[in-house]
């Protein structure tokens, strides 16, 4: 089943069997899955669990292939776990055929709570994560050709693969001004503050206790992440998460507060729109 760029919004479904299927119980196969994630024809829908743990794991897997994204990502999310493990899933199956320009897509995605406005190739949102991908270690901010190159042969979506293109004739360091200079508001990685502020409220008494990894927790489009394994109560995030939505951005919002204490531990906390960090 071939799905155009013009087609409709679909309701997709998560299954136990891991399967996505349309409002007409038509069960979309790999690649119209991924067709249908980068046009942001969806809405996924879960008839399970909506919190819980997730992981989407790369560490040390096709390093060549996958020079800029080789850390593992964590999620406690708040609302959104069927629909993330089907996105891990389809990034196994990425692994498993080779289809490294779909793999960084779906980490990007998973990243970012499964968001389904972030998850649009077009989106500014991935944009970032893809660019991010492709970005030379070397700090000259330039994008690498042939990495990029790879993941367009390598994309199962002509939206991605077109969103790959557009990657050639830009760079990390002319997108994107200076950050993290003495300053917690940053232009990378920003969420919809809207989004945040629910985020924000929803821990505001959460006495729960949070120990070790995943250190992320998302909801719908905004995620808190802190730099380091520690033992607290989840209401110790509202502070810094308050103070990042309270003075940065208007409609959008990325920040990061440094030497936060979470019962004892000293961290970074950051408010972004993904569970790796604002950076």
């Amino acid at each position: 089943m071939q799905l155009p760029s013009n087609l409709g919004l679909l309701s997709l479904w998560v299954l136990g069997s891991m399967a996505v299927v349309d409002s007409q119980g038509n069960t979309l196969d790999y690649t119209d899955s991924i067709r249908a994630l980068s046009f942001g024809n969806i809405e996924m829908k879960s008839s399970g669990a909506s919190s819980g743990e997730i992981w989407f794991n790369v560490t040390g897997f096709a390093a060549d292939k996958l020079p800029h994204v080789q850390q593992d990502v964590g999620i406690y999310t708040m609302d959104n776990l069927e629909p993330l493990r089907i996105v891990a899933g389809l990034g196994q199956e990425a692994a498993q055929q080779g289809k490294w320009g779909d793999l960084v897509y779906l980490y990007n995605v998973f990243s970012m709570n499964g968001h389904l406005d972030y998850a649009k190739a077009t989106s500014s949102q991935m944009q970032d994560g893809l660019l991010a991908a492709v970005t030379k270690s070397d700090g000259s901010g330039a994008a690498d050709q042939d990495l990029i190159t790879e993941y367009i042969k390598t994309s199962s979506s002509p939206a991605l693969a077109a969103a790959y293109g557009s990657l050639l004739t830009i760079s990390a360091a002319s997108q994107h001004p200076p950050r993290w200079t003495r300053k917690t508001c940053s232009s990378a990685h920003q969420a919809v503050k809207s989004a945040c502020r629910s985020l924000v409220e929803s821990i505001h008494f959460n006495a729960s206790v949070k120990t070790g990894g995943p250190r992320s927790i998302c909801q719908s489009g905004c995620c808190i992440s802190w730099s380091a394994n520690a033992t607290f109560q989840i209401q110790n995030l509202y502070n810094a998460a308050n103070y990042c939505v309270s003075t940065c951005g208007t409609a959008t919002v990325s920040c990061e507060v440094y030497g936060v204490s979470l019962q004892g531990t000293i961290v970074d906390q950051c408010l972004s729109n993904r569970a790796t960090g604002c950076t």
